[in-house]
């Protein structure tokens, strides 16, 4: 049975499911162990912090810096990636891992629009979960280690 019958028959029986994915949104694994369409708790990075954010790990790109950021707010800790000093039509994007990073899921990628830099959304770093930066600048793709 596919994981989104399975999910269905236990919301359908009541048993406390609440997130039902469709067919066209349930995750999918590729080869390289990549789980797409999840940013997992998928909030701004643009909140209210109790202190400034902190960067957790950087990777330079060239001119570009891609960092792995993070911040609490009054409800929870956050975190995001982030590429600076970047040129328009640039990417980033967060990778997170609940598995001891064998499969992740991509939260991205966000362009550079306008301006020098772009964000993805936040994910909160519960207790197992890895998160990393990545980013692409003038032809190069790199990633900040596994935090």
């Amino acid at each position: 049975m596919s994981r989104v019958l399975r999910l269905s028959a236990v919301a359908v029986l009541g048993l406390g499911a609440t997130f039902l994915p469709s067919a066209a949104h349930a995750a999918t694994v590729t080869p390289n162990a990549v789980i797409n369409h999840s940013c997992g708790l998928n909030v701004s990075a643009h909140q209210g912090y109790l202190a400034s954010p902190v960067t957790k790990r950087s990777v330079h790109i060239g001119s570009a810096v891609v960092e792995l950021r993070a911040g609490v707010t009054p409800a929870q800790v956050l975190e995001w990636a982030r590429i600076r000093q970047a040129k328009v039509g640039d990417t980033v994007w967060l990778d997170w891992s609940d598995d001891g990073r064998r499969n992740w899921h991509v939260c991205g990628p966000n362009k550079v629009r306008t301006g020098h830099d772009a964000l993805t959304r936040a994910n909160n770093p519960v207790s197992g979960r890895s998160m990393r930066a990545c980013g692409h600048h003038a032809g190069v793709t790199k990633c900040t280690k596994w935090y």
